[in-house]
């Protein structure tokens, strides 16, 4: 059975055309003026047919959900607009407030903000400030809480890499099981429900990472990190291919490494690509100068976070702290100003609001013998200091001079002046690598002509 046939005039079908043109258009007002003319005409036809009125009614309501749809679609424009502002405004927020943070951080970590008033720490916050300008890698040794980590931050936010992270970790907290995924990332897919996650090695690129506690890491662990300060370049767990990764390494241990080398504890080679700079830091009881110092900022930084206003230790206090041997260095010197803080009834810290080791002190803590300060001898030490990292470079190089000064952040002619005043009976004669059994193969004496400058 055929439809039966719409019944519009003329004048009908030119409005309903109008009308789609004006739809497509998106003119809706306009297209509604032109639907409200048919459906008068409609209405003014004899009998108002069914099928033109029904057709009517089908565009009116198909006007409505278009005309909502796209209402729609302007709000979630609208929406999207304003979230893009938002983004922008936060990106832009977070922008300074990241430069500022790293300004902050720079000048917390500035040697000048370091505690310190005893020549053997001036010695290594001079030395530090001048290997923070170099990308040689470093190692930090010394006590149980002589402060390794943070003298790892002044290497690294005095220098060229300050813009980059600072990457912590400690060695002892990475399982041997885990090591390869933290350190060096996994692909997504190695295992079931398994995301692709950089590792630690790749997150500290164009920054410093900073390995404490390195003495302790396994044997098959160290195998790892010297293959990764060989070639420059991790394969994370999963990956096809290696990634190249660009860091400064600095690491800390409170062992003896060379008594470790000799019984097998830790690798030779490792030792000698991870010292290229030694910084030995000295415990608390041989830098007594720095007690009250030290002890002072610790009060003033509690009392201002409990709340307690202006501190101060009473005379008593302060021999009881200089008193005593702290085995446990500035950590322990910390913890015990914190306690002190948390437990004292006034405002002046007393002998009694200190701990019963602290206390007891006087009696049994041995006098040192008082440091002196030897312009010359300085001068002696600093020199050595500069000749040991030097020979290291270039042992690590092969005897280049080129690659050597690039990797100390001198230039090529800087170092060999700095050759010419260590070694003056060498001249401008090059270095090679030694036999010292003690050194092994970092050990650099001079010889006539083994310097390469290619």
């Amino acid at each position: 059975m055929q439809p039966p046939p719409l019944a519009l005039t003329p004048e009908m079908s030119a409005r309903l055309t109008r009308f789609a043109v004006l739809v497509s258009d998106a003119a809706y007002e306009a297209a509604a003026e032109e639907l409200a003319a048919c459906r008068k005409l409609c209405d003014k036809l004899p009998g108002r047919p069914k099928t033109a009125a029904d057709l009517i009614e089908g565009m009116d309501r198909m006007l409505g959900y278009v005309r909502d749809r796209e209402q729609l679609l302007e709000d979630a424009v609208d929406r999207l607009d304003s979230s893009h502002e938002e983004l922008s405004r936060l990106g832009r927020q977070l922008k300074i407030e990241n430069a500022a943070l790293k300004s902050q951080l720079r000048q917390n970590f500035s040697p000048a903000r370091v505690i310190g008033a005893s020549p053997r720490m001036a010695r290594v916050l001079q030395l530090a400030q001048r290997v923070a300008e170099t990308t040689v890698n470093v190692l930090i040794t010394g006590e149980t809480g002589t402060g390794k980590e943070m003298v790892a931050k002044v290497v690294h936010y005095s220098g060229r890499r300050r813009h980059g992270p600072f990457m912590a970790v400690n060695c002892t907290a990475v399982p041997e099981t885990l090591f390869e995924s933290e350190f060096f990332g996994i692909e997504k897919g190695v295992a079931t429900g398994v995301e692709k996650r950089r590792g630690i090695i790749e997150g500290a690129c164009g920054g410093t990472l900073f390995l404490d506690e390195i003495g302790d890491m396994s044997e098959a662990s160290q195998a790892k990190i010297l293959r990764v300060l060989e070639l420059g370049e991790v394969t994370p767990v999963g990956g096809r291919g290696p990634v190249s990764v660009d860091l400064r390494l600095v690491s800390a241990t409170n062992r003896d490494l060379r008594q470790d080398i000799e019984t097998g504890r830790f690798r030779r080679d490792l030792f000698y690509r991870i010292k290229v700079v030694h910084l030995e830091l000295p415990p608390l009881r041989e830098r007594a100068d720095d007690i009250p110092l030290l002890a002072e900022n610790f009060l003033a930084t509690f009392a201002r976070n409990m709340g307690r206003g202006k501190l101060v230790f009473s005379k008593r206090a302060r021999e009881a702290l200089m008193e005593y041997a702290w085995p446990g260095n500035i950590r322990e010197l910390e913890n015990e100003v914190e306690r002190a803080v948390a437990l004292a009834y006034t405002e002046t810290i007393h002998v009694e609001d200190l701990s019963r080791d602290v206390r007891n002190a006087k009696a049994r803590r041995p006098q040192p013998a008082a440091e002196t300060f030897r312009p010359a001898a300085e001068v002696g030490r600093l020199r050595a200091l500069e000749r040991e990292a030097i020979e290291a470079c270039l042992a690590e190089c092969s005897g280049n001079r080129t690659q050597a000064a690039r990797k100390l952040g001198i230039s090529r002619e800087s170092l060999r002046r700095k050759l010419k005043l260590l070694y003056p009976a060498a001249g401008d004669e090059a270095a090679e690598v030694g036999d010292d059994p003690d050194a092994g193969a970092a050990a650099v004496v001079l010889r006539p002509g083994s310097f390469r400058d290619d």
